[in-house]
């Protein structure tokens, strides 16, 4: 079996020295035009490929990315972690994934510690998880993505729930409803907590009383959004609309509205949250508040990379607009419509 061929095999080649295909390997500016040409010529017909830890060990950089991140199985978790990969490798950057769920805290720490990686995106940061503690504590490279900290000195970038959610309250409390049931999460981060309090800030601004027997919070799994429909669709008087935190959720709340043989659109309304793909299949075709999920991967990384070049810049939060998707489960009424 042939070796592969080293940098010294390189180097004789192209008739350099080792020092300048290893300056040729790290981009360094100084080496003549013309004999960059040279060793890339015979990098390529070597079809040579640079030991990425021999490399790191010289630059500082291994041009990879740790990510963090939770419920990798859910349909936003899915699409957020596509676009991650998709723009790290635009960038001709790599990813290590740790899926963060089952992972003990000593696990999570002695990764933060080994220096794996140029930086963390973190992208599911809770108020009880120690998580961006710890990568802060690191000195590595930190930036959280789709779920922020308040009052914690890092970059993030996130949608803006409050405003996305306050929208989608007064977007059925124009539509004329008036008896509107709320399906949420126990507040465990930022995410969580403005698109409850987005949704009742409009429904009370509206003059429209959430009766609390329309309050349910149930956790994050499609059957709990089943489970949470048939309890509320069930009753003598049902709510005529119900808003969620999650498409997930929604999509639960759809097929138990279904099971107990409520029609949507036309006994109730459902909006959902993240705007996922699944929102517009048509077995759903779901009204969504939409989360800016290339945007905000997008914003992230570029926040990233300045981070890793200037370790010491002033700290950036970017909070991105969430619009509202109409589709059929709101009966494709158009915002125009619902403030006639």
């Amino acid at each position: 079996m042939t070796r592969p061929p080293t940098s010294r095999d390189l180097a004789r080649l192209a008739g350099v020295s080792q020092a300048t295909v290893s300056r040729v390997l790290t981009n360094n500016p100084k080496v003549n035009p013309e004999t960059r040409a040279r060793v890339l010529q015979v990098l390529k017909d070597a079809n040579y490929t640079p030991n990425a830890l021999a490399r790191a060990m010289k630059t500082g950089r291994t041009d990879t990315i740790g990510v963090f991140m939770t419920r990798v199985t859910s349909p936003f978790h899915a699409e957020l972690l596509d676009e991650i990969g998709r723009v790290l490798s635009s960038m001709g950057l790599h990813m290590i994934l740790w899926n963060i769920e089952h992972d003990p805290e000593e696990t999570v720490a002695a990764v933060l510690q080994q220096r794996l990686v140029d930086g963390f995106v973190l992208t599911s940061a809770t108020y009880d998880s120690k998580l961006h503690t710890m990568a802060l504590a690191s000195g590595t490279p930190t930036v959280l993505l789709h779920r922020g900290i308040d009052g914690l000195d890092c970059d993030q970038v996130v949608g803006d729930n409050w405003q996305g959610a306050y929208d989608a309250g007064r977007y059925l409390v124009d539509a004329g409803h008036t008896d509107i049931g709320l399906v949420t999460l126990r507040a465990t981060g930022n995410t969580s907590r403005d698109r409850d309090a987005g949704f009742r800030a409009a429904l009370a601004d509206a003059g429209v009383k959430l009766k609390p027997s329309n309050v349910i919070t149930v956790g994050v799994p499609h059957a709990d959004g089943h489970a949470a429909a048939e309890k509320l669709l069930s009753r003598k008087k049902p709510p005529t609309a119900i808003y969620t935190i999650t498409d997930l959720l929604a999509f639960g709340i759809l097929d138990g509205a279904r099971a107990i043989g409520a029609h949507v659109p036309d006994d109730v309304w459902v909006i959902g949250f993240d705007n996922t793909d699944m929102a517009a299949w048509e077995s759903f075709d779901l009204t969504s508040v939409e989360q800016p999920v290339h945007a905000i991967v997008e914003t992230g990384i570029d926040l990233l990379r300045d981070r890793i070049a200037d370790p010491d810049r002033p700290t950036q939060i970017v909070t991105l607009p969430c619009p509202l998707a109409i589709r059929g489960s709101t009966a494709n009424r158009p915002l125009s419509a619902a403030k006639d």
